[in-house]
């Protein structure tokens, strides 16, 4: 009966339309079909101006840490009611009650007051619905119950501008990441925070089930993120022709540094919001768990609020995300990407290893989010990576990549793959636990 409701939810969720909706929170006449885009950046004498390599956000100014490029929107309902949905290549979500509050909370939020058309995920994106129980037969709940806290962070990226009648709309499309948090088990003290980051659509989650009660027996809360940003895994491909490499290279750096970007926006602010609502938690240390795809954007969620965070465990990542997608032995599963040697085949057609690996190197020299570049940030931070040296879903090489990258911290390799490490891990946790313990607590008990 459960199976039958989920996919009664998903069915009415689900649908090929557009799924968009107009919006006017105030009719505004546009005498151009210019909008400032820095309608709301505070002034800044020249001095302080510098260029961002953080992608910009609808309704955002200057992209900072501390300054908002989205909003925080509790659940209204359990967490148990939520049932993950994986877009296909040929489907839209409809946009619905939950989209079009979703969007003007973001609009009133933001303080943006011109007319706009939203957008809802669509192909390839991995996001939740909310399913509530269905023929009155009670959904099945958490044996860790329901969590202090349920949320989601809501974002959305101007794509461009349609003129309706006389004005002009925004075009924008909403991006969401839902997170749970839980304090320690017991009356005990929180000792901080970890924040885990999991695997593609929120895997390995029965081990992730695991390390969260693990951790929070030994006093730490845990801000968890559900899955990576709704539209992280969104569908995209690329024609790849004669003297087209660089462009094409271009548009992949931009779509993965804004996909970065947004997991290191959505973390930054479930921790300032977790530490508003608990205070007294706010002092302590906290530290990044990134497993997987986790692992990969990992130093780029530091590098843009690293006062935040304290420490860092990396487990089963690696650099280059362009090479991870084309080598990974997951990416059919995942199929968020593809390219196409020849675009006037209808057939998609692979390019040759040589065209790849120019591709792969354009890529890298034009990205600024990707995690060989973020790495450094991260220079004299204690960090622990777990690296499985015949992984093949991140390409164990590109784990060898990121350990230069970071400077060579303390790594624990195991000669297994990427499933095994995976498996394992329960049994790791103690021993992670104690090295997380050791490396933002001093001797007396208190963080450094």
């Amino acid at each position: 009966m459960r199976l039958i409701g989920q996919l009664i939810v998903l069915a009415l969720a689900i649908c090929v339309v557009s799924g968009c909706r107009s919006v006017y929170p105030r009719s505004i006449m546009l005498q151009s079909a210019v909008v400032d885009a820095a309608r709301s950046s505070p002034v800044l004498p020249d001095d302080e101006i510098i260029p961002s390599i953080w992608p910009a956000r609808w309704g955002a100014g200057s992209i900072m840490p501390g300054i908002q490029t989205g909003v925080i929107v509790e659940l209204d309902h359990p967490v148990s009611e939520l049932a993950p949905a994986h877009l296909s290549r040929f489907h839209r979500l409809r946009a619905g009650e939950t989209e079009y509050s979703d969007a003007l909370g973001l609009a009133e939020g933001m303080g943006v007051q011109n007319p706009y058309k939203f957008q809802a995920e669509g192909p390839g994106c991995y996001l939740f619905v909310h399913q509530p129980p269905v023929d009155g037969v009670e959904t099945k709940k958490s044996k860790d119950g329901e969590p202090q806290l349920a949320f989601k962070f809501i974002s959305a990226q101007l794509v461009g501008l349609s003129k309706a009648g006389q004005e002009y709309e925004e075009q924008i499309e909403l991006e969401r990441t839902w997170f749970t948090y839980r304090t320690p088990r017991g009356e005990e003290e929180s000792i901080g925070t970890v924040v885990l980051m999991p695997g593609m659509f929120g895997t390995p989650e029965p081990v992730i089930d695991t390390i969260e009660r693990y951790l929070r027996s030994k006093g730490w809360s845990v801000l968890r993120m559900l899955s990576h940003p709704s539209r992280f895994t969104q569908r995209s491909q690329y024609g790849l022709e004669d003297g087209n490499a660089a462009r094409v290279a271009k548009e992949i750096a931009e779509m993965f540094d804004t996909r970065a970007a947004e997991g290191a926006y959505a973390a930054s602010a479930a921790v300032r919001f977790v530490h508003d609502r608990f205070p007294d938690n706010a002092g302590r240390p906290v530290v990044l768990m990134g497993m997987s795809g986790g692992a990969m954007i990992l130093p780029s969620v530091y590098a843009f609020d690293p006062s935040l965070y304290s420490a860092a465990v990396l487990i089963a990542g690696g650099g280059n995300f362009l090479e991870i997608n084309v080598r990974s032995n997951y990416a059919k599963w995942i199929d968020a990407m593809d390219i196409d040697a020849d675009p006037s085949d209808a057939e998609i057609q692979k390019p040759e290893k040589k065209e790849l690996k120019e591709l792969v190197d354009l890529y890298l020299s034009m990205s600024k989010l990707d995690s060989l570049h973020t790495a450094e940030s991260m220079h004299g931070v204690p960090i622990l990576m777990l690296h499985a040296s015949s992984d093949k879903a991140v390409p164990a090489s590109t784990g060898d990549a990121l350990y230069e990258a970071l400077g060579k911290p303390e790594r624990w390799v195991y000669p297994i793959g990427h499933e095994l490490i995976f498996a394992a891990l329960p049994m790791q946790t103690p021993k992670i636990e104690r090295w997380i313990r050791a490396a933002v607590i001093d001797p007396d008990g208190k963080a450094p």
